[in-house]
């Protein structure tokens, strides 16, 4: 028989009625077992969930207060209205507390919305949890590929029998699908007809079981199919398609190439885009059997039988249902065993293949993966802020809870003295608590209405695209949260309440030291964390000034980068040279700084020196001279009309990589590359500049320059005109002249450099907003401490005031003992946050100083409003009439 989830069968033991247990136990378990044999385990398993949680109400929980008693109803509505009236009759308390806890649950929520919508993805497919992607590593690599060799898939299949089928998913359709006059970008992937076996993609015309099995087939989109054809049918229809190597996935995979025409191809079905949430992003679907015409043509690469190249193609595979993956990692071991046990490839080094669950791949971000997302080390990191806000939040409700319960002493000896039990007290406050965090969560998403639209406007979001919909699941998820977060914040008061002994508490309205001494470990607590978000962001943003103020080693300014697109270089560049408000115009397949590059390994021609691991660039004889770069040594690249490919610019620290001690000594070496390029001569050394993400990487880093037409992506465009914009609404236009077809793709350089570093900027306003909640939670805190200590020393102040104090003296005695525990938190927090921050930031390449000046900030900042926090209830106080204070007590 099989086990049904333990923790869900213990939850239906404990609610359920004795008298009703077992008659229902047996029928949960008689039906568990029907749909285990008749499905899998995890279906099983979530519908037996399902029916605990329908079951939980009123006709079958079993009494709260014993099975003899009838009136449970009435205590539980008794528990309500005293909850209800406590929390109205302490006003500041009650806003405080609610307040607080709404804050924290609102950022709580925001990322219970993001993992729901993560979740989303790929859940359709009906045999979600038996597919596979499959993914390769290498030794030494920081992450693994999320593609795989291209013959990988029909190996699989052939070779082992728990794999019941396998597909793959191959890049390389960016360009212009044209039918009559209407011309439209389209990109996609060639794929096998196994690809409907796999996945539960539904087709809204054609055949899904026939429509990939013939040469020239092609399924696309639904809004492809609008663009194209209109109103039309398009089943049959014949389209031809111009390749222009347009980048595909993302953006850095391709470089745009010259119009090449691959011919006509058939419409064999439509797929509705808009009916699935999937990692898996495109605009056609072509025939894997459309490549063998294209190989033989020239027009793709032929790696259909290579091992070795595992860059490009991804695979998924659909096990047998009762295999796991466990069984598909030793099929994959024992493959790569045998496959490249022979295979002396460098890239191939360590090589080995993993399997990575359909449902985890989008937050389980690879190398070359289908799109841009956050991966799950940043799920981790905002869940971990908000489980320290909400931390926070019930720290402060706790400590609140605490102060208010010798103003309660004298209810809980009346209530013990007339019977009531400490089960029945739990129960009391425990209900406040749950009420207290259920209208927190009122408020709470209330305020997730205006923090929602603000992360999605994020610059991130651009990337990850979050949507964060609303449905049942999310709002039953929520009510869950605050059920929990009601029961954690106010178990530890409503246990301290309860214990109280009613002789003690009748007599007087005095706690124990331990009490207060306890409460003041909270309120410490809480300011250590304000404190430690306060600096980080400071950190941080300095962090993020010092990128915007960097000295490159090259000029930016007033130069705007025109995506070629696949158009023609030289015309292009020609075109726009003439037109007035123009410097200079160069080409480059990069643009330096800005997060891509690629690389190169050299060393000296027919020698026997190890390769020296570097970067390449391919630009052409108008790039140094445009970006101010300097030649150090030799001179420019000659006019590509003039040279081969055989002269390469290098920069100063690959001179010193490549063992020599001069940039003159290097020039006119040859050099061999280890991807088997023909052997390249140093014709001139550039000035270092800086190539790579800041973010990434401090070093330099050995840079080859080379003159290569066919692989230029961008123009770089300086503009001397003082009318921007105007300059540039004059180089769109020469393009539509030129190309009417394709939009004008444009970036100005120096914000592509800001953009670079506009995740960090992201993260300051993430940590800004949350050190903002910690400290309005940790000031809520303390006001109410210090609302609370006005009250509870009234009559005292009034005799002081009679007897002829002064108010300062007054004000000092009711805040000192606060200014006390703040000096402590930064006494604390200062050392505490200089060490954690130095953790991260000690592996930070072009990292800040985190000097004193970062951490006054922070003691600035957290004296000041708590002075006014404490300030503006203790002078209060001391203002207040001592006759009118008597006349209270």
């Amino acid at each position: 028989m099989a086990r049904p989830p333990q923790v869900f069968l213990r939850f239906f033991q404990w609610f359920c009625h004795p008298a009703l247990r077992n008659y229902i136990e047996g029928d949960l378990l008689e039906l568990y077992n029907e749909r285990f044999v008749g499905g899998s385990k995890r279906k099983a398993d979530l519908k037996f969930a399902m029916d605990v949680m329908l079951l939980f109400r009123p006709s079958i929980i079993r009494p709260a207060g014993g099975f003899d008693r009838i009136n449970n109803y009435g205590m539980l509505k008794n528990y309500f209205k005293v909850g209800v009236r406590n929390i109205l009759k302490y006003k500041v308390f009650s806003f405080i507390n609610v307040f607080g806890l709404a804050l924290a649950m609102s950022v709580s929520m925001l990322i219970i919305l993001m993992l729901a919508d993560q979740r989303r993805y790929d859940a359709f497919h009906e045999q979600k949890d038996n597919i596979y992607r499959i993914l390769s590593n290498v030794e030494n690599s920081r992450q693994p590929y999320a593609t795989t060799p291209y013959p990988l898939a029909t190996a699989l299949k052939a070779d082992y029998p728990i794999v019941k089928e396998a597909t793959r998913l191959t890049p390389g359709i960016g360009g212009d699908a044209v039918y009559g006059q209407r011309r439209v970008d389209m990109r996609g992937y060639f794929t096998d007809p196994s690809f409907f076996q796999v996945f539960s993609f539904e087709l809204v015309k054609g055949d899904k079981r026939t429509a990939l099995e013939q040469p020239n087939a092609m399924i696309i989109t639904q809004e492809l199919a609008v663009e194209l054809f209109g109103g039309e049918n398009p089943l049959g229809k014949t389209i031809d398609f111009v390749d222009r190597g347009l980048p595909f996935p993302q953006d850095f995979d391709g470089v745009g190439t010259p119009p090449v025409s691959w011919g006509s191809f058939t419409i064999t079905g439509v797929l509705d885009e808009r009916n699935y949430t999937s990692h898996l992003r495109f605009d056609v679907l072509v025939s894997s059997s459309s490549l063998p015409v294209l190989y033989a043509e020239k027009k793709v690469e032929d790696r259909s039988s290579n091992w070795e190249w595992y860059f490009r193609t991804y695979t998924y595979v659909l096990l047998n249902p009762e295999k796991s993956d466990i069984d598909l990692t030793r099929a994959l071991n024992d493959f790569v065993g045998r496959i490249y046990a022979n295979i002396k490839a460098e890239q191939t080094k360590g090589f080995t293949l993993r399997p990575q669950k359909l449902m985890d791949v989008q937050l389980g971000l690879a190398g070359n993966d289908t799109n841009n997302r956050m991966p799950r080390i940043g799920y981790y990191f905002l869940s971990i802020l908000a489980i320290v806000i909400m931390v926070s939040a019930c720290l402060n409700y706790t400590n609140l809870s605490i102060a208010r319960a010798l103003t309660r002493a004298k209810e809980i000896g009346v209530r013990k003295v007339t019977g009531a039990t400490r089960k029945n007290l739990l129960f009391q406050f425990l209900s406040e608590s749950i009420i207290m965090s259920v209208l927190a969560l009122m408020l709470a998403i209330l305020l997730l209405i205006f923090i929602r639209p603000a992360f999605k406007g994020l610059w991130v979001n651009n990337y990850l695209e979050f949507e964060l919909p609303d449905s049942f699941a999310v709002y039953a998820a929520f009510l869950v949260f605050a059920l929990l977060i009601g029961v954690l914040a106010g178990v530890y008061p409503a246990l301290y309440l309860s214990k109280y002994q009613p002789l003690k508490a009748l007599k007087n309205n005095e706690g124990p030291r331990g009490q207060l001494v306890f409460r003041k470990f909270l309120s410490v607590s809480q300011f250590v964390i304000a404190f430690f978000f306060i600096t980080t962001s400071v950190l941080i943003f300095n962090q993020f000034k010092h990128f915007l103020e960097f000295d490159y080693g090259f000029t930016a300014k007033n130069i705007v980068n025109v995506e070629l697109q696949g158009f023609d270089v030289q015309r292009l560049s020609t075109a726009f040279r003439a037109l007035p408000g123009i410097s200079s115009v160069s080409a480059s397949d990069i643009i330096p700084a800005t997060g891509r590059s690629n690389g190169i390994a050299l060393k000296r021609f027919g020698g026997k020196d190890e390769y020296v691991q570097g970067c390449i660039m391919l630009i052409d004889e108008q790039f140094v001279p445009n970006l101010d770069l300097k030649i150090v040594a030799g001179k420019n690249l000659p006019l590509r009309s003039q040279s081969t490919d055989r002269y390469i610019l290098v920069n100063e620290d690959a001179v010193k990589k490549l063992g020599y001690a001069h940039p003159v000594d290097i020039l006119g070496e040859v050099f061999e590359t280890k991807w088997g390029l023909e052997p390249v001569e140093v014709i001139g050394v550039v000035g270092d500049f800086r190539y790579k993400l800041l973010i990434n990487e401090d070093a330099i880093g050995p840079l080859v320059m080379q003159n290569r037409e066919e692989g230029l992506k961008y123009l770089n465009v300086k503009v001397a005109s003082d009318d921007l914009m105007g300059t540039v609404h004059t180089l769109e236009a020469t393009w539509k002249q030129l190309d009417p077809i394709h939009p004008f793709k444009y970036e100005f350089f120096d914000d592509q450099l800001e953009g670079t570093h506009a995740g960090l900027l992201d993260v300051v306003s993430i940590l800004g907003f949350i050190a903002f909640l910690a400290i309005v939670i940790a000031c809520l805190g303390l006001l109410g401490m210090a609302t609370y200590a006005a009250e509870r020393r009234t009559r005292e102040v009034g005799i002081r005031k009679i007897l002829g104090a002064e108010e300062l003296g007054i004000a000092w005695l009711l805040s000192s003992e606060f200014f006390r525990m703040l000096a402590i938190s930064i006494f604390i927090a200062a050392p505490l946050t200089y060490f954690l921050n130095n953790l991260w930031l000690q592996r930070f390449p072009n990292r800040v100083e985190f000097g004193f000046g970062t951490v006054f900030i922070g003691v600035v900042v957290l004296a000041v409003l708590g002075l006014i926090t404490i300030g503006s209830q203790t002078v209060r106080a001391s203002r207040g009439n001592p006759v009118d204070s008597l006349k209270m007590e």
